[in-house]
């Protein structure tokens, strides 16, 4: 699979078929008796949906992960979780480093893709951060998760499994657990547990850009802390500032609505409800994990809910959704609009035209494919026993476009059709719209020659 990228192919296409490969060989390995633990085959569909699942990290799932997969299926959906979160060709080009091989233009070009980097300078280091925030982060989250595990009155060996599965599956964003048929419902008070998971959530959708520049913080430097904070960049500053907005909203929007309803967190002591609705804003932009069951909420938390999902986490994060950054760029573009201001201004810096194009793109895009799915979802489960409301089948497609992974029930139960539309959702999610549609045209387009001369048309 490393040969992928010396195929004369472009980043997006390596990226995409690194994917597909991937998913294909973890459907096939988890089609084997062996991965589950009645001894019997899962079926190639269930399967596939499955490994799409686990390496677009989002956590939709047709059967129990802890109740039906075996040892060996377990760790085929955490190696799918943890390739799908660092990308395969991270894997493969820190493999090269360490056997100090040289990378070649084409790998660097197709690294420089998949962490939305605008140079492919430096590319070898980038590789060598990423792995390294991964392992530490990664690390010190199984050891704290183990350590909760074991307090929580399970064995050691168990409480290892524990901690490191959920350790992976928190920081990669993907939702998946092996806990239990409620998922965290049953540590929904435990706030050592909570903790770490939304920090591990947190910093998994941050993006590793946005890491290693915080990481340099902790190192000593003339400037004072305060003048750090302000010398960097203005991606940074950016998901920081748009990330915290949407935590805060979320937490309040989620405490206002679910206070009192008693099938959600109503019977909660306050100090509880306060967790459990910090909890459910980070896990519904990004990861999937359930504190509580999502068919309890109410119309308008799920509404929330959805449009947190959309947005998702942050570029070059394990995060679906159109991104933080596509969010503020547009904000930024209304409020430029509405001041009647030709450019795009913030924190003393002027954002490009064409990040707004990109913006634009890929919330169109994605607007359209979860209309889209809508539609077809609408037809194709209008006969199915779990009887889905119209809000149902928004949550349900805006998870999946997301790569979060919660669902009011729906998954389970999907048709065939369901199942294949909600896949290819997870796919398009994950890789993003924009990176599908370059990688299918076959080559990315350069700037025309020809300047057009320039037409006015009425807006509005």
């Amino acid at each position: 699979m490393i040969a992928i990228a010396r195929l004369r192919l472009s980043p997006p296409q390596v990226i995409l078929i690194s994917f597909l490969l991937m998913i294909l060989i973890g459907a096939c390995l988890l089609t084997l008796p062996i991965a589950s633990q009645n001894g019997q085959s899962i079926g190639f569909l269930d399967a596939l949906f499955t490994a799409t699942s686990a390496n677009c990290v989002t956590g939709l799932i047709v059967v129990n992960t802890m109740s039906h997969w075996s040892w060996f299926g377990k760790l085929v959906i955490i190696t799918l979780i943890q390739l799908g979160g660092i990308g395969f060709m991270t894997v493969t080009t820190g493999f090269l480093l360490l056997t100090r091989q040289r990378i070649g233009l084409r790998d660097r070009s197709t690294i420089q893709a998949a962490f939305s980097q605008n140079s492919i300078g430096g590319t070898g280091h980038l590789v060598r951060r990423v792995l390294r925030y991964t392992a530490v982060i990664e690390g010190t989250g199984a050891i704290l998760l183990t350590l909760v595990f074991l307090a929580a009155g399970n064995d050691l060996w168990r409480s290892i499994r524990y901690g490191i599965f959920h350790a992976i599956s928190a920081f990669c964003n993907a939702g998946f657990d092996i806990i239990g048929d409620n998922s965290l419902v049953a540590f929904q008070t435990n706030w050592p547990l909570n903790l770490i998971l939304m920090a591990l959530i947190i910093l998994g959708g941050l993006g590793f850009t946005v890491i290693a520049e915080l990481a340099q913080l902790r190192h000593p430097s003339p400037l004072g802390f305060k003048r750090r904070i302000q010398h960097l960049s203005l991606h940074t500053k950016l998901v920081l500032v748009t990330t915290t907005a949407l935590l805060v909203f979320g937490t309040v929007i989620f405490l206002l609505l679910e206070w009192d309803n008693t099938k959600s967190m109503g019977r909660l002591a306050p100090q509880n409800k306060v967790l459990t609705g910090m909890f459910e804003s980070v896990t519904l932009r990004t990861a999937g994990f359930d504190s509580l069951n999502q068919a309890n909420l109410t119309d308008y938390s799920k509404l929330i809910g959805s449009t947190l999902m959309f947005i998702g986490g942050s570029p070059a994060s394990t995060a679906g959704g159109i991104k933080t950054i596509s969010l503020a760029v547009l904000i930024i573009a209304v409020r430029s609009a509405l001041r009647g201001e030709q450019h795009l201004v913030v924190f003393k810096r002027k954002i490009a035209l064409a990040n707004l194009q990109k913006a634009l793109a890929i919330a169109g895009t994605l607007t359209i494919l979860t209309l889209l799915t809508i539609l077809v979802l609408h037809f194709s489960e209008a006969n199915n026993s779990f009887r889905p409301s119209i809000l149902d089948l928004i949550f349900e497609t805006t998870s999946a476009v997301g790569t979060v992974g919660v669902t009011t029930g729906l998954t389970p139960h999907l048709s065939v059709i369901g199942k294949c539309v909600i896949a290819l959702c997870m796919f398009i999610g994950r890789l993003s719209p924009i990176t599908v549609a370059v990688a299918l045209s076959g080559r990315l387009r350069n700037q025309s020659a020809v300047d057009y001369p320039e037409a006015e048309i009425n807006v509005g």
